[in-house]
Order: C-alpha cells, then sequence, then structure tokens
C-alpha cells in the first residue's frame, strides 16, 4: 500500500467498515469478536452523544483511557466528534491532572470510558479547527522528556496515518493478522498499534500480557510489541507461540544473547528506534540487524553526534495554553537529544544527551555503563544515575535487577576489567519492577541521592 485510503482517523474505520466489514477488528477472550462495521457504528453512536453533551469542533478532551474495548470506542469517538484527545492514565492522581487541565486550558473530561463528559471549567471550549483532514490536530500524548515536567506533544491525523502506512510497509500488517494491544494507549506505541491495526484491516487483541505465551497462542497473535524485560520473560518459558511472526522491540537497547536466542528458536525479532515527536518508529532493524529508516521519515546525526529527525511523521509541536507551539530549527529538523552513529549499516544509539554527566571532570554516559552491566550473566536489568558527591561533584550508582544473588565486590572486580575506574559504580541497589517497565531515572536519582545521605 503506497497511498492512504483516508486523510483522517474515523475515515479510515469508516473507509474499513465498507471495505472489510464482517472481518474482525477486535478480538478479546471474554465475548465475541466485534467487525470493523460493528466498530464503526458503536464509534459513531458514541460520538454523536458526545456532540450532544457539548464537545464542538477543536476542543480538546481529556480521557482516562484504557485498554479495553470501551476504551477503544472513546479514542475513536473524540476525533469523530470533531475534537481533539488528550488520552491520561487511567490512575493519574487528582491534583496534577487539574494542574495539567488548567494549563493547557482543557475544556472537558472524560472520567472514564464510556462516562458522561464533563466540563473542567478551564478553557474556553468551541474553538475552530485549526486545520482539516491530513494537517488537522488529532491527538496529544503526555511526554515528560527529560525534564521530568509533563508536556504535551500534538500529532495530526495524518502523523499517526503516515507512521502507520511506513511501518506497515516494511513490516506488513493485514486481514487476518491479530496485534496484541499491549501497549498502554495513553503513549504513542499504543495509539500507533491502533491505527496500523485499522491501515491494515488487522484484528485488535485486547487482554493479556506481551510474554504471556500461553494466551498469545490461545488468541492467534501475529504481531506484538515488547520490551527487553518482556522478551527475556516470554524465551523463559518451554514454548514459544507457534503463530508468533513478528515481535518488535523497543524501549532501548536489547542484549545480544537474548536476540540469538530468539532467532535460535524461530522468534522474528525487529528492533526500533523511535520517539513521542515522530509518532513512535522512525529506524527499524530487522532479525539480522540492518537498519532502515521507515518510509515518511527523515533521519541524521550531526557533526555532535545528535540525532535529528523531521518527515511526515513529525509532531505539530508542543500544547501550550491551548495553542501548539513548534519545537524544530529553522530547516524543520527536531533535535532528539539521543546521541548516535551509522554503523555497518545499524543505527547505534549510544545515550542521551540529558543523561551524561561529570564526576571529578571526566565525563559520564549512564548508558556506556549499563551495557557493560548488562555483560554480566546474573544482571537482568540495569539503571546507572549520578549521586551527588563532595569531592567528585558527581559519582555513579547503578540500580540492579538481578537473577539470584550478586557479590558486589566481585562485580566491582569484573567491572574494573571493562571500565575505567572513574565510571565503576561506587554503589548497587535494588531496581524495584514499574507496572510500565519504564525507566524513571529522575526518581532512582532522587533515592540514591536520598539513600546516600540517610546512611551513617
Amino acid at each position: 500500500m503506497n497511498t492512504l485510503p483516508a486523510d483522517t482517523l474515523p475515515r479510515l474505520l469508516h473507509h474499513r467498515a465498507r471495505t472489510h466489514a464482517d472481518a474482525p477488528a477486535v478480538v478479546h477472550a471474554d465475548a465475541p469478536a466485534l467487525d470493523f462495521a460493528g466498530l464503526a457504528a458503536r464509534v459513531t453512536d458514541r460520538a454523536r452523544t458526545l456532540q450532544a453533551d457539548g464537545i464542538a469542533p477543536g476542543d480538546w478532551v481529556a480521557l482516562r483511557t484504557r485498554t479495553d474495548l470501551q476504551g477503544l470506542v472513546d479514542l475513536l469517538a473524540v476525533p469523530a466528534a470533531g475534537a481533539c484527545l488528550l488520552p491520561i492514565h487511567p490512575r493519574m492522581p487528582a491534583t496534577p491532572l487539574d494542574t495539567l487541565l488548567r494549563a493547557q486550558a482543557i475544556p472537558w473530561i472524560l472520567a472514564e470510558p464510556g462516562a458522561t463528559v464533563t466540563a473542567t471549567g478551564y478553557g474556553s471550549g468551541g474553538r475552530p479547527p485549526r486545520a482539516e483532514g491530513l494537517h488537522a490536530p488529532c491527538t496529544g500524548v503526555l511526554t515528560s522528556g527529560s525534564t521530568g515536567h509533563p508536556k504535551v506533544a500534538v500529532h495530526s491525523h495524518g502523523n499517526h496515518l503516515y507512521s502507520a502506512l511506513g511501518a506497515n510497509a516494511v513490516n506488513p500488517l493485514g486481514p487476518g493478522d491479530r496485534y496484541l494491544l499491549s501497549l498502554p494507549t495513553f503513549h504513542v506505541g499504543g495509539l500507533t498499534i491502533l491505527v496500523r491495526c485499522l491501515l491494515g484491516g488487522a484484528a485488535l487483541v485486547l487482554g493479556g500480557r506481551a510474554e504471556d505465551a500461553a494466551f498469545l497462542e490461545r488468541m492467534g497473535v501475529t504481531h506484538v510489541s515488547m520490551v527487553e524485560t518482556q522478551l527475556q520473560r516470554l524465551l523463559a518459558g518451554e514454548t514459544l507461540p507457534s503463530g508468533l511472526r513478528t515481535v518488535l522491540l523497543g524501549g532501548g537497547p536489547v542484549r545480544p544473547h537474548l536476540l540469538e536466542e530468539a532467532r535460535h528458536r524461530g522468534l522474528s525479532c525487529w528492533m526500533s528506534y523511535g520517539l513521542t515527536e515522530m509518532t513512535a518508529q522512525v529506524v527499524t532493524h530487522d532479525p539480522h540487524g540492518r537498519g532502515r529508516i521507515l518510509p515518511h521519515r527523515e533521519c541524521r546525526v550531526d557533526a555532535n553526534g545528535e540525532i535529528l529527525v523531521r518527515g511526515d511523521t513529525l509532531f505539530l509541536g508542543y500544547l501550550e495554553d491551548g495553542a501548539i507551539r513548534p519545537a524544530t530549527d529553522t530547516q524543520g529538523w527536531f533535535h532528539t537529544r539521543d546521541l548516535g552513529h551509522w554503523e555497518d549499516g545499524r543505527l547505534h544509539i549510544t545515550g542521551r544527551a540529558d543523561n551524561q554527566f561529570i564526576s571529578g571532570g571526566e565525563n559520564i554516559q549512564p548508558e556506556a555503563v549499563e551495557a557493560v552491566l548488562h555483560r554480566h550473566p546474573r544482571i537482568l536489568r540495569a539503571v546507572v544515575v549520578p549521586r551527588p558527591d563532595a569531592e567528585f561533584g558527581q559519582r555513579p550508582v547503578a540500580f540492579l535487577e538481578t537473577d539470584g544473588r550478586v557479590d558486589e565486590p566481585s562485580l566491582r572486580d569484573w567491572l574494573r576489567e571493562h571500565l575505567p575506574p572513574y565510571m565503576v559504580p561506587v554503589a548497587f541497589l535494588e531496581l524495584e519492577p514499574t507496572p510500565d517497565l519504564k525507566v524513571r531515572r529522575g526518581e532512582l536519582a532522587r533515592r540514591a541521592a536520598a539513600g546516600h545521605r540517610e546512611a551513617p
């Protein structure tokens, strides 16, 4: 497929309802499958309800989203009503949520999928659409970047459609395929899975976990997105799902031995580099390690080693008090703050410019220390952060998830064989699992500093 069949997400859904009316659109274990015609009908009815409740074209609507059927209907119904969607974590606390809604002048909120929309009292509502079709704002996605303060990255309908078009061109997805909705829909990765399935005519599978081989087998999942930790858990099982054709890996580097084991067991793993501002994937590496910039994207590395991106998937900008502020340079490039280089047909990500810190006059890139720690046979996951130090300014501290007990003196000796002394962590702390498997370096740095102050 080289062209788009529609210029907005609602029109794409209705196009798919005409071309694949009886094909399954949503599949889950506890209810009969819903076909594309049925999904389109439910979205249309819900959009009319939202309009009757007062939502007008151009309004922003916050949604405490879920990865269930009603959550999917509302994700599609808000744009179908002509409004802009801001999906948020279902458990975001009330105070930061209210601060967000006020700061961004969001006039409406859906407290949960299927609920009656409520006016927030912020923003005027009823704003005229800024553009139509491909270039009209469609969604906002919260991204903290390196600051820890949430920003709202605004994507157009075209951003989502071209992102899916390029991804499906390289890694085909079509009728008969089933993609597990394994990523939350308040992240761009979850939205991308939804749009890819709409564009390709594939079914979304709800429920279950990406690493649950029995569920993937039972539901006939052919495609799944996951991070390294989930791949490791999937490979720990005795058998792999027989129909699983494609695993898309993102969220950071994956240790070579895991990829080699996956290949040996017949699992097709694709590595991706992407970011919220580019509507997810930018570069993909096939199971043989060959890198490719996806269609409708541009990517280059500048003289300072920073990765720059632009193209049809580049977001419109950040939402600031109801206005969209572009975030590109004069040539239209977005500066990712990611550091990397191309070598032997691969894009190697060496770290974040924002993560680098100085210890005793030496620059330390935490990701370089983490890469060495990940080579240790007992370490499953490592995150390195700086800790304030009166003598050196900052020193590295490592948070570790391990496969059993690791002897700290032996680990230090092992690290000294692979790292210069100033890069060897001065402390090793437990890395506690998080529900979404995301690394929150700011929180870990605060823990490292607090623990050091409390130490006798």
